[in-house]
């Protein structure tokens, strides 16, 4: 079940047969598409009720800017493993041909993907339902358009690939455990931030970073990942600072230039519980690789006295230096972030919204009433999406707090409503006994299908018992 709190779209289908994974499947899907998904492609806030086990080879599909998903911990799966697939799809055009931008998802786990996360650039022809775009100049200005994306409190396991991003200009992932994918994080292009995150065994590289100008990556912990713990691939101007990194090898570079492995000291707490941050702990197999380098700490700040060079052109100035000889990752490294600029719902015209929707937007309720009279009243609600409203969708308009003890708390539409046309849901409403001003609170809601979607506004009638 997925929750969306603002005016919005969004699917589910859930059936047993498998969408076959060729280039001829419509992507993102319509209706005469079989297997399970979510799509979301309309601003707004939306929340998973329960865990998705996806038969469509992507789980859920966000076409719009201005998103955010919360998934209350509930997890992302496919249903079937070994056949191309995606847990969470932001596209990179929504279906204006717009660029997609504002995306926050948090709070969720997904696992057993081919990608866990992916947010599309210009090519992603990887995937059988992919395209190669270079050669259309609208897809080329969408790439190179600003756009940013919120990942934070994820668990990202058992992946080909954990978390892609590519041609966002600003990712920004963040709280999260990536772990036993192949590859943990794929960043290409953009400026990423890269924060708060355990990133561990992993078969292939922790954090992969291509052609990204830029960003930083601070207070991770990067262990036990079979490959380079970092691999830069072309960067520049990266900083990289107050990380443990504990793996094989802790990082590979090509091509890159301008990265540095350390901020300005500060008296501040590091990620080692030291008192001083600087740089960062370099170990392998839980033990710091100080002691070959000739590098100790004489004064006690908990900073090296000399670099910590970690390969050609890449030098740590101020390694964490932990006291004793070995050191205890922090307890929890992972933070709750709350969403910003979360969207405000707001009344949609009729003529913009597509797919299912409603609003609630007539009443036949007395403005004055007698207290514990009873009055049959009348609430009408519109169909103001594009797709006509089926009986199963379970449309209708359910009463809050002091309205659902005066009359039903649940009305449901028993009946196909076309685009643009209106229902009238007739019932007896019984006045408070006790006088005074009441406000009414109504709102319209989906509750069919696995799906449950509250539509815009709350629809409030303020009635004054006599």
């Amino acid at each position: 079940m997925i929750t969306k709190i603002t005016a919005l779209f969004c699917l589910i289908i859930m059936l047993s047969v498998l969408y076959p994974c060729t280039a001829a499947m419509t992507f993102p899907p319509d209706n005469s598409n079989t297997g399970g998904y979510v799509l979301i492609d309309e601003p707004g806030r939306y929340t998973l009720e329960h865990n998705i086990t996806h038969t469509y080879p992507v789980g859920v599909i966000i076409t719009s800017s201005s998103v955010i998903l919360d998934g209350q911990g509930f997890s992302i799966t496919p249903a079937t493993t070994g056949d191309p697939s995606v847990g969470v799809w932001i596209s990179l055009t929504d279906k204006e041909g717009k660029p997609v931008t504002g995306v926050t998802i948090q709070n969720c786990s997904v696992s057993g993907e081919v990608t866990g996360v992916y947010a599309e650039g210009i090519d992603s022809s990887e995937f059988p339902w992919g395209t190669e775009r270079h050669a259309d100049p609208d897809m080329v200005q969408a790439a190179n358009t600003p756009r940013d994306l919120k990942l934070s409190d994820l668990v990202v396991e058992n992946c080909t690939t954990g978390i892609s991003s590519k041609s966002v200009s600003r990712p920004v992932i963040r709280g999260s455990e990536i772990r036993y994918n192949q590859n943990g994080i794929l960043v290409s292009g953009g400026s990423p931030e890269i924060r708060e995150l355990t990133v561990s065994e992993n078969t292939g590289d922790g954090i992969i970073l291509s052609e990204t100008t830029g960003g930083e990556v601070t207070g991770d912990l990067v262990e036990d990942n079979a490959g380079a713990g970092i691999f830069l691939d072309r960067v520049s101007g990266l900083v990289i600072w107050n990380n443990i990194l504990d793996n094989p090898v802790n990082i590979r570079q090509t091509g890159s230039s301008s990265v540095r492995l350390q901020k300005e000291r500060k008296n501040q707490s590091n990620i080692i519980n030291g008192v001083v941050s600087g740089g960062n702990l370099w170990a392998t197999g839980g033990v710091p690789v100080y002691s070959e380098e000739g590098i100790g700490d004489a004064d006690g700040d908990g900073i090296g006295d000399i670099p910590y060079e970690t390969g050609p052109g890449l030098s740590d100035l101020s390694p964490l230096v932990p006291s004793g000889s070995g050191f205890v990752p922090p307890e929890v490294i992972t933070t709750q972030v709350t969403p910003e600029n979360t969207p405000t719902p707001v009344p949609t015209p009729l003529s913009v919204i597509t797919g299912i929707h409603a609003v609630i937007n007539g009443d036949s309720i007395p403005v004055e009433m007698q207290s514990g009279q009873t009055y049959h009243v009348n609430i009408t609600i519109t169909n103001d999406g594009s797709d006509d409203w089926q009986v199963t969708q379970g449309i209708g308009i359910k009463a809050e707090d002091i309205a659902a003890t005066a009359g039903p708390e649940w009305q449901p539409v028993n009946s196909v409503v076309p685009s643009k046309q209106s229902y009238t849901l007739n019932f007896d409403l019984t006045a408070p006994a006790e006088p005074g001003t009441y406000d009414l609170t109504y709102v319209a809601k989906r509750e069919g299908q696995g799906v449950t979607v509250t539509f815009g506004r709350p629809y409030i009638k303020t009635v004054k018992v006599e």
